[in-house]
């Protein structure tokens, strides 16, 4: 799991249908995504967590043992708020996709590159789909600036470590 941004890393938002095959994403469609890296304040969470687990045994194990369950993942975004009446910036386009809430798609992560760098062949990312929860306005301590944290659920399918592909 993710806790620190780091200037390699870029996080690109998605509609449901923007893969023919979520586990082989091609360059083309990683590069048509929406980079909302920039609008992203240090300390997110976007990644895997542990794995349910299940402890039945069978007549023929001898000892205990532990099966993997269902892989779970994790997506909590912070971005910065432009002030009201300013020209539209990287937080803006990123809140207003997600300002109603309820919205479904992917959340992709590459660690290694800048986030300027677009998606090239054989380059690993993690793919998350995620449904956003209505967006929460974060108060500025000492007059700093405006967050918005975004919470996502979710939504039963993820990616971990797969390669962009041809």
């Amino acid at each position: 799991m993710a806790k620190m941004m780091s200037p390699n890393t870029r996080i690109d938002w998605f509609p449901l249908n923007a893969f023919a095959v979520p586990g082989a994403v091609t360059a083309a469609e990683a590069n048509a995504g929406t980079n909302i890296s920039c609008a992203i304040v240090t300390g997110y969470t976007l990644g895997f967590t542990d794995s349910d687990t299940d402890d039945s045994k069978t007549i023929c194990d001898e000892g205990n043992v532990q099966n993997r369950g269902f892989a779970n993942y994790e997506a909590n975004l912070a971005i910065y708020r432009d002030p009201l009446g300013a020209n539209p910036t990287v937080f803006s386009t990123t809140r207003d996709i997600f300002k109603d809430g309820r919205v479904e798609g992917w959340l992709m992560v590459r660690h290694g590159f800048k986030s300027g760098v677009e998606y090239a062949l054989g380059q690993n990312y993690s793919l998350f789909k995620v449904m956003s929860d209505f967006v929460r306005t974060t108060a500025a301590d000492k007059g700093g600036p405006v967050q918005v944290e975004i919470p996502f659920m979710q939504q039963g399918e993820a990616y971990g470590n797969a390669k962009i592909v041809a």
